[in-house]
């Protein structure tokens, strides 16, 4: 039952809860005008609000947050898979720099030593 019961006047009852020291947290469905304690008004309708009724209400609010937080998580899993692509990408892409660098480096030995060898060249002619 989702829905208010209407009372014998067919008007949506409202829920009220108790702050008696007797009854402090029960609950019940009753007249609209009950708390403004209006005599001869109204029909007096007075229901106790049932575990079923609380049970129905909290699993509607369960279901309710669940699709919430799926709906969420799909978001998040797809956010999550093009960072991973992006990533995965960008690895590739560093990998290349990495080669281009190590055969940068290479290249740099090579003339390095090539220089050596003109200048001790160099060195020779000069002095023969």
């Amino acid at each position: 039952m989702n829905e208010p019961p209407l009372c014998k006047c067919e008007v949506e009852a409202i829920l009220y809860t108790l702050r008696t020291v007797e009854h402090y947290g029960w609950r019940f469905w009753g007249f609209h005008l009950y708390e403004r304690n209006v005599k001869d008004s109204g029909c007096g309708f007075f229901q106790w609000f049932s575990d079923k009724d609380e049970k129905e209400r909290l699993i509607k609010g369960q279901r309710m947050m669940i699709g919430d937080l799926q709906a969420a998580l799909d978001g998040t899993k797809s956010q999550l898979r093009s960072a991973l692509i992006e990533v995965m990408l960008k690895k590739k892409e560093l990998k290349g720099m990495k080669m281009e660098l190590y055969e940068g480096r290479r290249r740099m030995k090579i003339l390095c030593i090539l220089c050596f060898f003109l200048f001790a060249f160099n060195l020779y002619l000069i002095r023969v």
